[in-house]
């Protein structure tokens, strides 16, 4: 069973897990990366694949914010697209950046503007969140904590400079992630399986809202999209937030290591019943 993962840690390592057993043949690995390609909303996911297949070509200094290392293409990156028998979709999130049409990812934000550039950058990050234009005075004071912070080891960019500018946040709505989940299908024509973020509890047994809503976004999508979904809140809840999440069950971000199995044999146990029906 040759099988493509398009999302984020939670179906990456479990399929991982389940090649290292001799269970299905993980495709990603012909990305030839250290690292799995990380993927969050539906846009982020599209834009990967046209980006691999060439139909494409995303300008070099906003690759930084979309992709871990910027995503290094080559020829050979199309041939896991073509050679997946099955695709596992992660739709992880509703949320959505993107500058000038192009889809950005929420860590690699963090990671190159908002953790090196200060309180004016975390200003700046607190206003897109609330989808707020922030103004030039405070785009500036960024670039000023930028260049402090790298002691000139870094010149800011076109990239920077456009990213702190223009870059727009909003919640994909279920019929948008639908629409996109349509769109991915036609361009790899391999049976799918979707698989949204995990529900999670807080300590006083409630689940965690936020969560709770893009989880049931996901579905919703995926249910008008006419796609099957297997949803991690039920093996989650089956064997318990405490020995499926890792910290135990404190990140609500991570399967423990020991887990890793248990999640793999379900996303397979899922294709199969799927490749049935």
């Amino acid at each position: 069973m040759r099988v493509l993962g398009l999302g984020s840690c939670r179906i990456h390592e479990p399929l991982m897990d389940a090649e290292q057993r001799g269970e299905i043949d993980y495709v990603n690995r012909g990305f030839k990366r250290r690292h799995a390609i990380f993927l969050h909303d539906i846009h982020e996911t599209i834009q990967f694949v046209r980006l691999a297949r060439g139909d494409i070509v995303m300008p070099a200094e906003i690759r930084p914010f979309a992709y871990d290392h910027g995503l290094r293409l080559h020829d050979a990156m199309r041939l896991p697209l073509d050679q997946a028998e099955y695709v596992v979709v992660e739709c992880c999130t509703d949320k959505h950046y993107e500058v000038a049409g192009w889809s950005l990812n929420v860590n690699e934000i963090h990671r190159h503007l908002v953790e090196p550039g200060g309180s004016a950058a975390r200003e700046w990050w607190d206003l897109i969140d609330r989808s707020v234009r922030p103004s030039e005075a405070l785009v500036q004071q960024v670039e000023r904590e930028l260049r402090a912070h790298w002691l000139g080891r870094w010149r800011l960019n076109d990239g920077h400079r456009q990213v702190l500018r223009e870059l727009i946040f909003r919640y994909l709505s279920a019929s948008e992630i639908a629409e996109g989940l349509a769109q991915l299908r036609t361009l790899l024509g391999r049976p799918f399986l979707v698989v949204p973020h995990v529900v999670v509890r807080l300590p006083d047994g409630r689940f965690l809202g936020e969560r709770l809503q893009h989880v049931e976004k996901t579905i919703e999508a995926a249910r008008i999209a006419g796609l099957p979904v297997l949803e991690p809140r039920t093996f989650v809840e089956r064997d318990g937030q405490a020995r499926a999440l890792d910290k135990g069950g404190t990140d609500f971000h991570h399967y423990a290591a020991a887990y890793l199995p248990v999640v793999g044999r379900e996303i397979l146990e899922a294709l199969r019943r799927n490749r049935q029906s």
